[in-house]
């Protein structure tokens, strides 16, 4: 069995990328998570969790994060555009299973900023930064069949399918849907990344 104690549980840490910062949540981002993301049925029919009525339960969801932002096994990132300065959505660990030292990651973004690749620009770095700064041996995702986009945003950052299932969603009054699941290896990921 392996051990939290295996990792280098250093929690969130900023980074950027070519036209965004990851970083924590912080409360004043609740507003653009309202307004940029949780509110918009498109973005949230392919997610867990339902719409947001208000910006009252976008405030509610912010503080949830940005309590969980100072602790060291936690992984979550706003993307931030440095165009705009705005979160436009985020990224991070949404489950870890001690046993198999793995990680799986859940990200959202904003319909505005679809199809312009800033998820796979936000997930290479969170997947080198789990695999060679935390030390996790797998990570996993899924997506909803019908969201093909997310499957080819997991593939473009080497992430191979590797299974479905069927996923119950207690949250939208136990409906079930069929998800893909992908899965990614330390040794898979140097492969693709480190050049000798």
């Amino acid at each position: 069995m392996i051990s939290l104690e295996k990792l280098n549980l250093i929690g969130t840490q900023p980074f950027e990328t070519k036209r965004m910062k990851l970083r924590a949540f912080k409360l004043s981002d609740a507003q653009y998570i309202y307004k940029n993301w949780a509110s918009n049925e498109n973005v949230t029919k392919y997610l867990t969790w339902n719409t947001h009525e208000n910006l009252e339960v976008s405030t509610k969801f912010c503080v949830e994060r940005t309590k969980l932002s100072g602790r060291t096994d936690n992984f979550d990132w706003v993307m931030v555009l440095n165009e705009t300065s705005e979160p436009v959505g985020s990224i991070g660990v949404i489950r870890v299973d001690t046993d198999k030292s793995e990680a799986e990651i859940g990200y959202v973004l904003g319909e505005d900023w679809w199809n312009k690749g800033l998820m796979t620009e936000a997930l290479e770095p969170v997947l080198a930064y789990l695999f060679f700064v935390v030390g996790f041996d797998t990570v996993v995702a899924e997506h909803m069949s019908d969201n093909k986009a997310s499957g080819r945003v997991l593939e473009k950052c080497g992430m191979k399918q590797c299974g479905s299932s069927k996923k119950v969603l207690e949250n939208k009054g136990g409906h079930e849907v069929e998800t893909k699941v992908y899965k990614m290896t330390k040794p898979e990921w140097y492969a693709k990344n480190i050049r000798f």
